[in-house]
């Protein structure tokens, strides 16, 4: 999946607003799309990073260059170009000057810039270039799916620390690809580092680790959550030197547009499947706004298509030839006669795979009464077979029976 960014499918024309990092996945990863605007990119900078403001964030604007597609990414400096395809070609400075060839990898996430790697794709599996090009840890590891603490199918460096999946096995390298904690299966899910610990989610229970894979206490408030969890009825004490997580809220400005990690991780978890399943994607509101749930609307500018929210603000760049509205958290968008789908990010999660030629548009035809392109309880119409049998996609991709 070519994330355009999820990093991100950030067509970043300068016009619009810069491309979603763009998160570039081994099977053409969304286009990196994952944010789609400068806006969108400093908005999700804004509330992963706080102290930013998110005018200096949005300062970010696409380097002239005889590339075509060119994308922002999480760093201010450096640029992603794609091919129509969706196909990474290289990493650019902020003069539009080639400083790494990417062309050898499928996917690239460029959401997850981090202590100067970048997770890469080539031939299903994962590894990390650093910003001259140069693959510093081999593509040898799983591209990570289905972990609730990962956002897109890598993990960014976090203290000179990698949580990565071999084998089917989670477990930590550093950056020079020396293994800190041995993959084992009783691991279900690592955190990324914080204060030089992670917490491990294993078959029995949790556990915390340094950042040298050794065991350590639990957090005095991991400790004090856990009891009060086993004992709900022992009364919680609060002192002055408690920090209050905030509080979720669907009522944020709306121009605070998020971009960044931060702004990214906020995007991402719109599409957890408790977001997706308990409604539409709920977008920054003011209070004078809405309270329901917010998605993307197409839209149509200089002869291309890309997705505003309801205050006309672009939230993914105008790329595309062709949109299809936001089914079940993605869109199908149209690239030439190829179509891929990208998240509400802007990442194109799955790659620009299908022929538009294939798909037999005749009077009335649909797929359980939506249109091709459009995902209906999992499953997206993405072409035809030459005895007319509709072809169909999971949200993964992968083939499936209509």
């Amino acid at each position: 999946m070519i994330k355009i960014v999820n990093g991100v499918k950030n067509h970043f024309s300068s016009q619009t607003a810069q491309a979603n990092t763009t998160a570039i996945s081994a099977t053409k990863t969304h286009n990196w799309l994952k944010l789609s605007s400068p806006w969108l990119k400093a908005a999700a900078l804004t509330a992963s990073l706080g102290a930013m403001s998110m005018l200096a964030y949005a300062a970010c604007q696409v380097p002239k260059s005889y590339y075509s597609n060119v994308f922002c990414t999480s760093s201010s400096n450096h640029f992603l170009a794609l091919k129509d395809s969706g196909q990474p070609v290289a990493l650019l400075d902020n003069r539009g000057r080639r400083v790494a060839d990417l062309s050898r990898y499928t996917g690239v996430d460029v959401s997850k810039i981090s202590e100067g790697l970048i997770p890469v794709q080539r031939m299903g599996k994962l590894g990390y270039v650093n910003l001259a090009g140069r693959e510093i840890i081999p593509a040898v590891y799983d591209v990570i799916r289905g972990d609730s603490q990962t956002r897109g199918w890598a993990r960014a460096a976090n203290g000179n620390r990698i949580v990565v999946k071999k084998g089917g096995m989670f477990g930590v390298i550093d950056i020079r690809n020396t293994v800190v904690l041995p993959f084992s299966p009783n691991y279900v899910s690592i955190s990324d580092f914080s204060g030089n610990r992670a917490k491990i989610t294993t078959r029995a229970g949790t556990q915390w680790i340094d950042a040298y894979g050794k065991a350590i206490a639990a957090p005095a408030s991991a400790a004090t959550q856990s009891i009060t969890a086993r004992n709900p009825s022992t009364p919680v004490v609060k002192t002055t030197t408690n920090i209050k997580a905030p509080l979720p809220s669907t009522t944020a400005p709306r121009t605070t547009v998020a971009t960044s990690q931060s702004a990214i991780e906020a995007l991402n978890a719109l599409q957890r499947p408790e977001a997706i399943n308990s409604g539409p994607v709920v977008a920054p509101m003011s209070s004078s706004a809405s309270s329901g749930p917010e998605i993307w609307q197409p839209e149509q500018r200089d002869g291309k298509w890309g997705f505003v929210n309801y205050s006309g603000v672009p939230m993914i760049t105008f790329s595309f030839n062709q949109v299809t509205p936001f089914s079940e958290g993605l869109a199908g968008v149209r690239m030439g006669d190829k179509w891929g789908f990208v998240n509400l990010a802007g990442e194109l999660v799955i790659p620009f795979n299908y022929t538009e030629s294939t798909v037999q548009r005749i009077r009335g035809a649909n797929y359980k009464g939506v249109q091709p392109f459009m995902f209906t309880g999992g499953k997206a119409w993405v072409g035809n077979t030459a005895n007319g049998a509709q072809m169909c996609i999971d949200t993964e991709g992968k083939y499936v029976s209509c």
